[in-house]
């Protein structure tokens, strides 16, 4: 199984992952994402949480390696997160 390198940096008055590139499955979807953030930052579902790449929130069902193919930069896939809205 493929895994593509994802750099998770937070917007706003998200607070700072200890550690902020992991490893992700290319099949996994955006939601997964959402809630491997959820579990390092210890927020409850009824917290917001926004993740972003390239300014837009994407769709939950997309798939990591069709985002890295469309967005990634330098071997990574830049996702910003915010517990605020920060774009659009």
């Amino acid at each position: 199984m493929a895994k593509i390198k994802i750099h998770f940096v937070p917007v706003g008055n998200a607070p700072l992952l200890k550690k902020s590139k992991f490893l992700m499955s290319t099949t996994d979807k955006f939601t997964s994402a959402t809630s491997f953030v959820r579990k390092l930052l210890k927020i409850d579902t009824d917290v917001p949480l926004f993740l972003y790449i390239h300014s837009f929130e994407p769709s939950g069902d997309q798939s990591m390696g069709d985002l890295m193919d469309c967005f990634g930069v330098r071997g990574e896939l830049v996702v910003h997160y915010s517990l605020m809205e920060a774009w659009g």
